[in-house]
């Protein structure tokens, strides 16, 4: 039998299995399992494994419920109680430098002990959360770093014992660093707690959070410069003298409420980062 009929000859199946194995590497990488990545693909796989990367780490509900829970827990020494005749109060001491007019106000419109409060729940916050954020970044394999939030913490926590002392002793012009406006009602522990958010946010590189941190912070400055009860009196609502603080207490601590639970619903829908593999 001749080659033709055997089928053996150039157009035979063994050529056709030798042209296939002769096809070129670079179209058989081109396709199919063994495709290469383009550079553009790579950039943007980098892009999104870094995406996913802090979204795994972002805990930020747990500060953000912390100190409302905090701050609800300051209600209590914001009701105002008036006494019969005229008293007049002083402080003095190592009791006076514990008890900043930062952090509790003159005291005109609240008790003198509301600084003692600021100053070891403000402690209490910036530890737990300094806790939450290690013990969370061992267990997920990511750790934010919440070093800054409590530097920052700690450093307003300083300057808030230090500068009415020094202000006091007409040293400079640190007399202007305590506006009275600011301070008289005993909420600027708000506003220490908004910078402080506003430096978590920076550090978990997140929107929201800072969404959430830019308003607080606006609205923690309005309840240190204005009585909202006023508010409240022109929709008809009157409240007793006793309780008029409350609302500049009460709607930050919600607004910090709020906004932590719906970060933990959004945070426990997210798959973690190590069953994305």
């Amino acid at each position: 039998m001749s080659d033709d009929e055997t089928g053996m000859g150039p157009g035979g199946p063994g050529d056709e299995d030798d042209g296939e194995a002769a096809v070129p590497d670079g179209e058989a990488r081109g396709h199919g399992a063994y495709a290469a990545e383009t550079p553009e693909q790579l950039l943007a796989g980098a892009r999104n494994a870094r995406q996913q990367a802090r979204r795994a780490r972002h805990a930020y509900w747990f500060p953000l419920v912390l100190f409302g829970l905090l701050t609800c827990a300051s209600i209590p020494f914001y009701i105002q109680r008036f006494a019969a005749g005229s008293h007049s109060y002083s402080v003095s001491g190592a009791a006076r430098f514990f008890n900043s007019w930062y952090l509790g106000g003159f005291g005109f419109l609240n008790r003198f002990h509301l600084g003692y409060y600021w100053l070891a729940a403000m402690l209490v916050g910036l530890a737990a959360t300094a806790v939450w954020y290690r013990k969370r970044g061992d267990r997920v394999g990511l750790r934010t770093p919440s070093r800054g939030f409590v530097i920052t913490g700690l450093v307003l926590l300083v300057l808030a014992l230090l500068i009415p002392i020094v202000a006091a002793r007409g040293v400079g012009l640190l007399g202007i660093l305590m506006p009275g406006d600011l301070l008289i009602r005993g909420t600027f522990p708000l506003v220490l707690i908004g910078i402080g958010l506003c430096v978590l946010a920076w550090a978990e590189r997140s929107l929201a959070l800072t969404v959430i941190a830019a308003g607080y912070l606006a609205l923690s400055l309005v309840a240190s410069l204005y009585d909202i009860v006023n508010i409240f009196y022109r929709l008809g609502w009157n409240l007793s003298p006793q309780v008029s603080l409350l609302p500049n207490v009460a709607l930050p601590a919600l607004v910090l409420l709020l906004s932590g639970a719906g970060a933990w619903v959004v945070q426990r829908r997210r798959p973690r980062l190590t069953g994305q593999a």
